[in-house]
């Protein structure tokens, strides 16, 4: 499902700036987005630096008291959430980069290379690929790489924005309550390979203290005034806000490799809006050989609990040994590797 043309402007301002206020900024900047199916860009083209900041227990305390993550996880492995980390490289795009008129975040990938440490400053790269349409959908690829200070690679990933120069499609718009028909029952998941659910109800303090952690100050999640003459037609919550929720189920299952090796890729499929009661759907769906060791891939989901609205889908994975062949007793039953 796309979301609506009059929408764009609005959250194209603002939904990619998640993490700007995450890290202490020693200097500041900003970007764009990527497209599901198009071709990597080449590492030959020029980077664009976006800024250089370190990454605090205060900042990181800030980012998961505002998505609502109370795990001890970050202050124990003293190691920041890499979704955190993409969050503030995609607001520091949008800071240095013009994007067009009338974009929305719809797709997100993330790998993360290695864990981030408190204290280590991280310097934010990006790489603009060439518009592609498709109809009346424009579709921008930027490439984004997080550097420590030795040049090291951390987070590398791509984003999308999309752009819709049509007439404005009306179908992302919620119907009353009492009026949906889109419910679905949950997927049976087996007691053995499920990912804790992680589960929260959207309301507006939560879209005011992440609008202050992350420095997206969009109105589309503040002012119900201004969302009124949106196609949305009231406040809705942050896309990365949203994808927070996995990430944070992906972290209480396997800890500290979650955070050393963690990678997304992630489609955004609706809005959620104040009131929704959001929850995950998360579970291990296979693992490959790679050059590193074994990943093991997850089927990731959020979802809306009264309507059945799927939000986010995609895939999530992590490293879970350095053996040669996939292992049944790898992953999450196996605490030693999952960084417990």
């Amino acid at each position: 499902m796309l979301l609506p043309a009059k929408a764009l402007s609005i959250i194209g301002r603002g939904a990619f700036a998640e993490g700007v206020g995450l890290v202490s900024t020693l200097k500041a900047p900003a970007g764009p987005e990527h497209v599901e199916g198009q071709d990597s860009m080449p590492d030959s083209v020029p980077g664009i630096e976006l800024g250089t900041w370190q990454v605090t227990e205060e900042s990181v305390l800030r980012y998961t008291l505002a998505v609502g993550d109370t795990s001890d996880l970050y202050l124990r492995s003293r190691l920041a959430p890499p979704l955190a980390l993409t969050a503030w490289a995609l607001g520091a795009m949008l800071k240095k980069l013009d994007l067009p008129a009338g974009a929305i975040h719809s797709v997100q990938e993330m790998q993360t290379v290695r864990g981030v440490r408190f204290g280590e400053q991280v310097t934010a790269f990006a790489r603009m690929g060439q518009p592609r349409r498709r109809g009346d959908l424009e579709f921008i690829t930027a490439g984004y790489t997080l550097k420590a200070a030795g040049g090291e690679e951390v987070i590398t990933g791509q984003t999308t924005v999309l752009v819709n120069h049509g007439a404005a499609d009306t179908s992302s718009q919620r119907e009353p309550s009492g009026t949906q028909t889109a419910k679905q029952d949950n997927p049976p998941v087996s007691p053995e390979s499920a990912i804790p659910t992680v589960e929260r109800t959207i309301t507006q303090d939560q879209l005011t203290a992440y609008s202050q952690a992350s420095g997206d100050h969009n109105p589309l999640h503040l002012d119900p005034a201004f969302a009124a003459t949106t196609q949305f037609g009231r406040i809705i919550a942050h896309g990365m806000l949203t994808l927070a929720l996995v990430s944070e189920a992906m972290g209480r299952a396997y800890g500290n490799a979650w955070l050393e090796s963690g990678a997304l890729k992630i489609r955004f499929k609706g809005a959620a809006y104040l009131g929704d009661r959001l929850y995950t759907e998360c579970h291990p769906s296979k693992q490959q050989v790679v050059d590193r060791g074994i990943r093991e891939v997850c089927a990731v989901g959020v979802l809306e609990r009264e309507s059945g609205r799927e939000l986010v889908s995609g895939s999530a994975s992590v490293m879970i040994g350095g053996e040669n062949e996939p292992n049944e007793n790898a992953g999450r039953h196996n605490d030693r590797k999952r960084g417990f």
